[in-house]
């Protein structure tokens, strides 16, 4: 578990494909010092499994279905990914539940700098924009922001310069494609609704103790 807190960034070497997979080695000195094999690590937002340990740089190993739902398949020798260790029970919970779980990849359509902040649109083609409502959070590449001007198809983020300055986003570009991780409270709300054949009313919510 994971707050979307980003620790440090981190530089890839050069990735290598491996049957179906992908062996990624990330330089990050801060990171690396903390780790261990066997660790887990969010990386753009994907929980990944530490393999190796080197001098200032650790290895992961990306499954198929991993490559198949993140932007790992855009990596190349040089960029940069966020990275955050994971939660521990003395750590306060600075952002929102991030799982490391993604759940699709949306494309950066709009960077606009602006006195306080920086906008950034994305645009996703999923029905998944069910999980976003105004004000709620959503993890972009493993950070943890705050959704606002939703549409069908996109969505806007803003990033303070404390935001930019510490995770990859100040080295984006329009087109460049994103790890996105819904709200994980919603979707368990939306299951257990739809999994109910009562109705939502008073009496439902006092019967499940959503009020007292």
């Amino acid at each position: 578990m994971f707050t979307g807190i980003i620790q440090e960034i981190g530089t890839i070497r050069q990735p290598r494909t491996i049957n179906d997979g992908l062996a990624i080695r990330i330089e990050a000195p801060k990171s690396t010092g903390l780790l261990k094999p066997g660790d887990s690590i969010n990386i753009n937002g994907a929980c990944q499994t530490v393999t190796e340990i080197g001098n200032r740089w650790f290895g992961v190993f990306a499954m198929a279905e991993t490559i198949s739902r993140t932007n790992f398949p855009y990596f190349q020798a040089d960029s940069r990914v966020n990275l955050e260790l994971p939660l521990t029970l003395n750590d306060p919970l600075g952002g929102h539940l991030v799982s490391g779980h993604i759940d699709c990849t949306g494309i950066i359509s709009g960077i606009t700098p602006g006195p306080q902040s920086t906008r950034l649109t994305i645009d996703y083609e999923t029905d998944l924009g069910r999980y976003l409502i105004e004000k709620g959070s959503v993890a972009v590449d493993g950070v943890s922001l705050t959704v606002f001007a939703i549409t069908e198809s996109s969505f806007a983020v803003s990033l303070i310069p404390e935001t930019l300055g510490r995770t990859n986003f100040k080295y984006r570009d329009v087109g460049d494609p994103v790890n996105l991780e819904f709200d994980q409270i919603g979707k368990y709300v939306e299951k257990f609704f739809g999994s109910s054949k009562e109705n939502l009313t008073m009496d439902f919510l006092y019967k499940h103790g959503f009020v007292r």
